[in-house]
């Protein structure tokens, strides 16, 4: 085998062309190893956040109160979505990437709410939370922390409050939350 080097070419050109010349068919330069690593690594991270499944909005959590009980204090005459007792300050997190649709503190009964309009076309709806993580527009990915339960608006204390709705629909247009 021959090598033909020109004037032009640098010093690291040479010691990487020798490198690679030097290693047998199976294996690679160092420095090609470590990239090809690091790509995998990339290409994992982005199919695990894509194909994530987040059992629960709040991680570790279970319903505590479930959708659908009758109860005529409610507007809607049920209770409109799943609440997850927590600890004020206990992470909430996406159950699916998605845009921020809203994220204030007007939320009324609701207090400080956000609104995720996931990607299989749904609104998911944050309530109560202590602090919200996230703005209005912003794109998030299943598992990324949006806010911290809290105890806003109307609660008899600190939850999640968690409803499912059809894009843009509004309070009562819900459906046990799936995702």
């Amino acid at each position: 085998m021959s090598i033909t080097i020109s004037k032009s070419m640098s010093l690291g050109m040479l010691v990487l062309m020798v490198t690679a010349l030097s290693c047998s068919k199976n294996e690679k330069p160092a420095a090609q190893e470590e990239a090809v690593v690091e790509q995998k690594a990339s290409d994992e991270t982005t199919t695990l956040a894509a194909a994530a499944r987040i059992p629960s909005p709040v991680p570790g959590k279970v319903v505590t109160y479930p959708f659908g009980i009758v109860d005529p204090r409610y507007a809607a005459g049920y209770h409109t979505g799943d609440d997850y007792a927590a600890p004020t300050g206990t992470p909430v997190v996406a159950v699916l990437g998605g845009t921020i649709a809203w994220s204030n503190n007007t939320g009324g009964a609701y207090g400080r709410w956000i609104g995720l309009r996931a990607t299989n076309g749904r609104d998911y709806v944050y309530c109560h939370l202590s602090v919200r993580s996230v703005s209005t527009g912003a794109t998030v990915v299943a598992g990324q922390k949006l806010g911290e339960v809290g105890a806003t608006g109307n609660v008899t204390g600190p939850h999640l409050h968690f409803e499912d709705r059809p894009r843009g629909g509004g309070y009562g247009q819900v459906r046990k939350p799936t995702w």
